[in-house]
């Protein structure tokens, strides 16, 4: 697949929105962790399979998150494990992404080199995640953005809009804002 034009990954961003709509419970989710799992749901109607989503501790790993099909033909989709329900969601839309951009996702296979990486994983856990496809700095570009979309219109957080420091404010005080941005007050967190 070429790079995408702006408008395509619009029209492809709503299909995707579509989805999400019609959830079974036919309402929006409107949790952080219900927009997981419904990400977990759409990704199964997506592939005609189960998906199971599994939040794992990835200390040290090269990657926050990873989707394989089992030899059952169901998928596990691995998503680091965070405090965060929001950043959660970045993690699975991201894989999502890559599902509905048609990026090839391999079979689990032997998962050895993966203990470099994460050795905490269990022993089937590594060899699953090690089976997942090495997506191409291309492939990779296009999750990152079409998952950026979906994560601004799901969730209703726009960049533009977010209020920042001042440019003459310090550098560590505008990288904590820029942090923080994604977290609302708690009192307004959804």
């Amino acid at each position: 697949m070429g790079r995408m034009t702006r408008r395509e990954r619009g029209e492809l961003c709503d299909a995707v929105m579509e989805r999400f709509r019609a959830a079974p419970s036919a309402r929006v989710p409107g949790t952080h962790r219900d927009l997981c799992r419904r990400t977990g749901e759409v990704m199964s109607e997506l592939l005609g399979a189960r998906v199971e989503l599994r939040f794992v501790a990835l200390r040290d790993a090269p990657f926050s998150g990873a989707t394989v099909r089992l030899a059952d033909g169901g998928y596990v989709v691995f998503c680091a494990r965070s405090r965060s329900w929001y950043h959660r969601l970045g993690i699975l839309l991201h894989e999502l992404a890559h599902v509905v951009l048609d990026h090839r996702l391999d079979p689990a296979s032997d998962g050895g080199g993966l203990r470099r990486f994460a050795p905490h994983l269990p022993e089937r856990a590594a060899r699953i995640v090690a089976g997942r496809s090495d997506h191409t700095v291309e492939e990779e570009r296009e999750a990152e953005e079409l998952a950026d979309l979906l994560l601004e219109r799901l969730t209703g957080w726009d960049d533009a809009a977010a209020e920042l420091p001042p440019a003459e404010a310090a550098p560590q005080v505008r990288r904590i804002a820029e942090g923080l941005v994604h977290y609302p007050a708690k009192d307004a967190r959804r």
